[in-house]
């Protein structure tokens, strides 16, 4: 059977949460905005869903909102401020997803600067790197949790505070708005342990496929609805206004359990995945022509998640790599599937330290619950086989 390592890009649903969605599909037809008893049956489950939700990520079931997934969510907060009277100044991390990479370029076409602050070789954010960047109409910085592509957690918590407190030094005069911290937890939620409040963020994005939910559902978390978001899209009202639109009570509700089953069984699957991590690096260490990308996680592990491995082989492109390895029975990645038929696309990589040269032979391999041990020994053993071949072929 084929194995799967690009968990990453979407997680298979959990057997049972598809059964769950399907039985709530069936057997809760109203709509929740409706006050008769099929209505009030829908919104029931929302708000239950709603609060559990709330409870894992550490936050008012008040401020959880559903959306369609976490590219959504990361439009809903770039794109609101193209309500704001004037055009101000972003940060965010070089390596971000392309759901906030593209919106910020977006932004700079109706005038906003944005700034964008690379990892450095070590593919780490630092909250100086970030405070060196705010200026005094700063008012967005972004960074995502863990990259989609190498791992590597970023210290949110730390910029967070440094954010803070450049607010507070620039805030005497009373001219200036609060900076809106903004965080894509997307490869964070139900994988490492964290809080909303714990980040000391405003907004945070969530997307069920990465965790064995549903695809097309997710959450944006914010702190108030009107004050902290002003959303482009209007409509009937639903989710504070934040998310127009009728909501998908399956998906929400199948989300919801996803997440909590992820929640429950986060410290074994973790163990797991470090486990997997391990055995797949070793496997490599001995592969001289094999490059651990970013170099800075054999030396610092803990900084990492363990679900997400990202090696190079160069000069061989990873695209090849990839296909050689889907011959052999494997699917990995050459990184984001949002980005992966952009050939060239290595932007993401090269925003945490990593050369274009290098990046471009880059592959992506992900874990997830259901990844065996028998899997990634296998895995490790025909890909040092195959990247050798290739190796020499292309030398």
């Amino acid at each position: 059977m084929p194995v799967y390592l690009d968990w990453a890009a979407t997680a298979p649903i959990d057997p049972d949460i598809a059964d769950y969605m399907r039985l709530v599909a069936e057997t809760i037809p109203g709509n929740p905005s409706s006050i008769h008893s099929f209505g009030e049956k829908a919104k029931a489950l929302l708000e239950e869903s709603r609060k559990t939700c709330a409870s894992v990520l550490g936050c008012a079931p008040g401020n959880v909102f559903f959306a369609s997934g976490g590219s959504e969510s990361n439009n809903i907060v770039f794109l609101s401020l193209l309500r704001k009277a004037k055009p101000g100044h972003i940060v965010t991390g070089a390596g971000e997803h392309s759901s906030v990479y593209e919106p910020a370029r977006l932004l700079e076409k109706y005038g906003w600067k944005v700034s964008r602050v690379g990892a450095g070789k070590k593919g780490r954010i630092t909250a100086d790197d970030i405070a060196a960047a705010l200026l005094p109409e700063t008012a967005l910085v972004s960074v995502m949790l863990v990259n989609n592509e190498t791992g590597m957690i970023q210290p949110l918590r730390e910029i967070a505070a440094a954010v803070r407190a450049f607010e507070a030094g620039r805030g005497a005069s009373g001219k200036r708005g609060r900076i809106h911290i903004h965080t894509d937890a997307v490869q964070a939620a139900g994988k490492i342990p964290f809080t909303v409040s714990g980040l000391g963020v405003d907004s945070l994005s969530v997307s069920a496929h990465k965790f064995r939910g549903p695809r097309g559902v997710g959450i944006l978390t914010a702190a108030s609805a009107g004050a902290c978001i002003t959303p482009l899209s209007v409509g009937g009202g639903q989710e504070g206004g934040i998310r127009p639109g009728t909501e998908n009570i399956a998906g929400i509700a199948a989300m919801a359990r996803a997440l909590q089953r992820a929640q429950e069984n986060l410290e074994h699957n973790h163990a797991r995945a470090r486990l997997l991590c391990g055995i797949l690096l070793e496997a490599m260490s001995g592969c001289g022509h094999c490059k651990v990308l970013p170099e800075a996680r054999l030396s610092n592990p803990d900084g990492y998640s363990p679900f997400i491995v990202s090696l190079a082989f160069p000069p061989v492109p990873g695209e090849v790599l990839v296909r050689v390895m889907n011959d052999k029975g494997y699917a990995i990645s050459t990184g984001s599937a949002c980005s992966a038929r952009k050939k060239k696309d290595t932007r993401v990589l090269e925003g945490g330290g990593v050369s274009a040269k290098t990046a471009f032979s880059s592959v992506r391999v992900s874990f997830g619950p259901a990844t065996t041990e028998d899997e990634v020994r296998a895995f490790s053993r025909d890909l040092r086989k195959e990247a050798g071949i290739l190796f020499r072929t292309a030398s």
